[in-house]
């Protein structure tokens, strides 16, 4: 993230605090307007119905997975750590997440 808009979000985090209820969400739907344009952008196969069914923590993710380049993604899967590995590191097997 550039200086640039780390300063940004500084600056709308400290607007958005002074103004009422009302105005933050106008903020917000703003916000989530730019949001959505932007998934439309990457991804323009998604209808505009299933944008709206998603709640702004599932746009997130979406944004997120759909913005990295393939090289990123590789990294990830082979970084990734096997579902049973995490279990075992965390003490736990399958059979105890079922009871």
């Amino acid at each position: 993230m550039s200086e640039t808009q780390k300063q940004l979000l500084i600056d709308i985090n400290n607007i958005s605090v002074k103004l009422d209820e009302e105005s933050a969400k106008k903020i917000k739907k703003v916000a989530t307007s730019l949001l959505d344009a932007k998934l439309l952008e990457i991804m323009p196969k998604i209808a505009l119905s299933e944008l709206q069914e998603l709640d702004t923590t599932e746009k997130l993710m979406l944004l997120e997975e759909y913005s990295l380049s393939e090289e990123e993604r590789q990294k990830e899967k082979e970084e990734a750590v096997p579902f049973e590995q995490a279990l075992e590191e965390a003490g736990l097997t399958i059979d105890d997440l079922q009871n």
